[in-house]
């Protein structure tokens, strides 16, 4: 298995991706220089086509993990997913990892919730994922730090905690305007 501190190449996702039925241009380089000229550059488009595969992996395993339905068998499926990032070994990466997750899955979270009628519920969800997103930094920080005996660093995360539990806040303050909402239009 490849090194994750080793990026793949854009060939490489290419071939991925054409194993999965998705890319069918030639995957040469000219080509793959061709299409990153116009964006910002190679580093963009090779997130553009890692993002692409990562949908397309992801869209499978949900699927999967439907059939699946038992969370044993969800467990050690998650197990494989953190071998495969390289985390398998180490508490601290495995909440990194987890972190990573959380963030990209709240990315659409955070822009939906900056549209005026976005609704409380939104924000509120937006405010609950950034919130889990700190603390598993928390996590790793923490773990990292006592494995050293780095107390400064441990003492530094209080103050991240405190800026989680303000998210947390401001999620159940939102949850409370919608229940309000509702409880209004029934009254």
């Amino acid at each position: 298995m490849k090194s994750a501190e080793t990026p793949v190449t854009v060939e490489q996702i290419g071939a991925a991706l054409a194993a999965l039925g998705i890319y069918d241009d030639d995957n040469t380089p000219a080509e793959h220089a061709e299409n990153a000229a116009p964006s910002a550059g190679v580093d963009a488009y090779r997130l553009r086509l890692l993002n692409t595969l990562l949908g397309a992996v992801q869209g499978q395993a949900k699927l999967a993990d439907e059939v699946a339905g038992d969370s044993e068998e969800l467990f050690v499926a998650w197990l494989e997913q953190i071998k495969a990032a390289d985390a398998w070994d180490d508490a601290a990466r495995q909440m990194a990892f987890l972190g990573w997750q959380v963030r990209r899955a709240g990315i659409p979270l955070y822009w939906i919730a900056k549209i005026p009628d976005a609704g409380p519920v939104v924000v509120s969800a937006s405010h609950a994922a950034e919130a889990l997103h700190v603390m598993l930094g928390v996590i790793a920080a923490v773990d990292e730090a006592t494995a050293t005996g780095d107390v400064e660093t441990i003492a530094a995360q209080m103050g991240v905690v405190k800026a989680a539990r303000e998210l947390l806040v401001a999620a159940i303050d939102n949850a409370d305007i919608m229940l309000d909402m509702v409880e209004s239009a029934g009254s």
